[in-house]
């Protein structure tokens, strides 16, 4: 557990750090709050929705699932070639990182 812990903060500290120069390659640098704010709503609104879903279904199906989203996430990240496949990128780590978030639905 600690282990995830450590990679997900790693990912999120390397990811905080390179979003401008990433933006600003793709010549969108005033799009990084927007992309911020739609990605923190997101995750706030998927993290009601795992809830509910881990209370009908076994956690170790929805940490498979979010396992899946971070994967999916990372090679979008490293593969993107606009803006728009960014910002998918970046709401699926952060889907994923409100999961982790919560100690109580992981454990």
């Amino acid at each position: 557990m600690w282990m995830i812990y450590a990679v997900n903060a790693f990912q999120s500290s390397i990811t905080g750090n390179l979003a401008p120069f990433i933006t600003s390659n793709f010549e969108s640098h005033s799009l990084l709050p927007t992309i911020s704010i739609v990605a923190n709503i997101l995750s706030a609104v998927a993290y009601m929705v795992l809830a509910k879903v881990l209370n009908l279904w076994d956690r170790t199906y929805g940490f498979t699932v979010m396992a899946l989203f971070a994967t999916i996430g990372l090679i979008l990240s490293a593969t993107c070639t606009n803006v728009y496949a960014y910002s998918a990128a970046q709401v699926s780590l952060r889907v994923l990182q409100a999961f982790l978030a919560d100690r109580r639905l992981v454990m």
